[in-house]
């Protein structure tokens, strides 16, 4: 998982005199859309906009604001009008075109998204937030070399912010750079306060090391902040899958189930462990639960495929290493496995 800072509501001035002396319930309106947050903010914002008091940068400021309390509610085309009426009314305003690419964002307008952090950058480019967040866009449109370079650009500006340092560290994990991506973890969570996901990360990148002890350790931490984390039960599960250790892995796997039923790839890797304890028929009933919840899951019909071939079935088993080869063309097992079973059945 990512972070994406959605902060940056507009640095409102403090009410003054000469406001109360014109508008006092709507000097009061335009603090609170400042100062408040969620529906209260919302409220205040729109009072203040629907007043007529304000022009101008003030203005600009209330729509702003109003953006970001809906990009915070997930209202995405809502934040997406505030905002470009802000930036109408002010075309050189920054936070508001942050607060835009924000919007776009999450509505998977990445390239909006993109154009508008570029332009906040531009107009300030000291903002570690805007960085960040491209970075972050970057990375879901898995550009991590650029996304590298912005996150190298947000801890610049701010070397003691853990989020830029989470966020890299993921980026050089999607590289195949692991230990990078540790030093980047192992940092996030000195600066920050404790999260799961840093730990769950960085035991990713120990496992991609061979580093299975060290990985174990940090889902351990992860599901101790988290005890809901339904990956970090599946990923240990793995490791322990991985070291022949399937009671335990298992039990694991039925945890991520319990807490996620159609964890797809939990299901499968429950179904491995059950071929690994020669428990074939309950390998079978997770792998077929596991290509129901996503029937274009090849690691799937490869397992289900070897359940099949100890059951001596070995038509079902053909089936299914043939659509293993199907959607995993690529994979050196699938043309040995098809290989094997249908030299076996011709010398039938």
């Amino acid at each position: 998982m990512r972070s994406i800072l959605w902060g940056a509501l507009a640095a409102l001035a403090l009410v003054s005199a000469v406001w109360f002396v014109a508008a006092p319930a709507t000097a009061d309106d335009y603090d609170t859309c400042g100062r408040a947050s969620g529906d209260t903010a919302i409220a205040a914002c729109t009072r203040a906009i629907e007043s007529g008091q304000y022009s101008g940068h003030r203005l600009a400021a209330l729509f702003n604001n109003r953006c970001s309390e809906w990009n915070g509610k997930h209202q995405s085309d809502k934040a997406l009008a505030d905002c470009s009426e802000a930036i109408r009314l002010e075309p050189d305003y920054a936070l508001a075109f942050f607060n835009r690419a924000n919007a776009a964002f999450d509505k998977r307008d990445y390239d909006r998204a993109l154009a508008d952090y570029d332009q906040s950058i531009r107009l300030n480019p000291n903002s570690v937030l805007a960085f960040n967040n491209r970075g972050n866009t970057y990375l879901t449109k898995s550009q991590y070399d650029r996304a590298v370079e912005s996150f190298d650009q947000a801890i610049r500006l701010d070397p003691k912010r853990a989020d830029p340092y989470y966020n890299r560290g993921t980026a050089y994990n999607a590289r195949g750079q692991p230990d990078r991506a540790i030093a980047d973890f192992t940092q996030a969570i000195r600066l920050g306060p404790a999260q799961a996901d840093a730990f769950y990360n960085r035991g990713i990148a120990y496992k991609a090391k061979g580093q299975f002890d060290r990985a174990i350790a940090d889902y351990d931490q992860a599901i101790r902040l988290d005890p809901n984390y339904a990956n970090a039960f599946n990923n240990r599960g793995n490791i322990y899958n991985a070291q022949g250790q399937f009671d335990r892995a298992i039990a694991d796997f039925d945890q991520a189930i319990r807490l996620k039923p159609n964890h797809t790839e939990a299901l499968n890797n429950r179904g491995a462990a059950y071929n690994g304890k020669g428990q074939f028929d309950r390998a079978i009933a997770d792998l077929d639960q596991s290509i129901r919840t996503n029937p274009h899951y090849a690691l799937a019909f490869y397992n289900r495929g070897y359940s099949w071939e100890r059951k001596n079935d070995l038509q079902r088993a053909l089936a299914d290493y043939q659509k293993f080869a199907e959607l995993a063309p690529s994979d050196p097992d699938a043309a040995k496995c098809v290989e094997r079973v249908t030299k076996a059945l011709g010398g039938r």
